[in-house]
């Protein structure tokens, strides 16, 4: 079995750093633990990032709401209490169907945190959508791509 990095820790729940980007609150409730990321987003998003793969894996869970997970290249809704697992390099996307959805996801390996303030920072920057070059650069300084 391969060993995760992981930091023995309790973290305040009042504690995290908030983003946004596109639309969607992203709160990096633990970022300094080792290869183990915890993040807390708030969704409004009908479409969601199109399929993509990147290096870390990913465990999606459902607090409030309900949301679709395209893996295996089919939608899949769940409501509260549905997750989500996911390898690295699996194809996949997320979006919520109707009104509001809040989802815990925990990464494991490389961190997901530096993808997220690069995309919140070019989003403030950006009038209207960035651009989808500069989204891309961004996306491969991460390891991450289109499927």
């Amino acid at each position: 079995m391969a060993e995760v990095d992981l930091r023995a820790g309790v973290y305040d729940g009042s504690s995290f750093e908030q983003l946004r980007l596109w639309g969607d609150d992203i709160l990096l409730r633990v970022v300094d633990a080792g290869e183990v990321q915890v993040v807390e987003f708030r969704s409004e998003d009908r479409e969601g990032p199109p399929p993509h793969v990147h290096p870390w894996h990913e465990v999606e869970y459902v607090i409030e709401g309900e949301v679709e997970f395209l893996v295996g290249g089919a939608w899949v809704r769940g409501g509260p209490g549905t997750v989500q697992l996911l390898p690295a390099g699996e194809a996949h996307s997320v979006r919520v169907p109707e009104g509001a959805a809040r989802v815990l996801m925990v990464t494991v390996g490389p961190p997901y945190d530096g993808f997220a303030r690069d995309s919140a920072a070019l989003d403030a920057a950006a009038e209207g959508y960035p651009s989808p070059a500069d989204l891309l650069a961004v996306a491969a300084r991460h390891g991450l791509r289109l499927a």
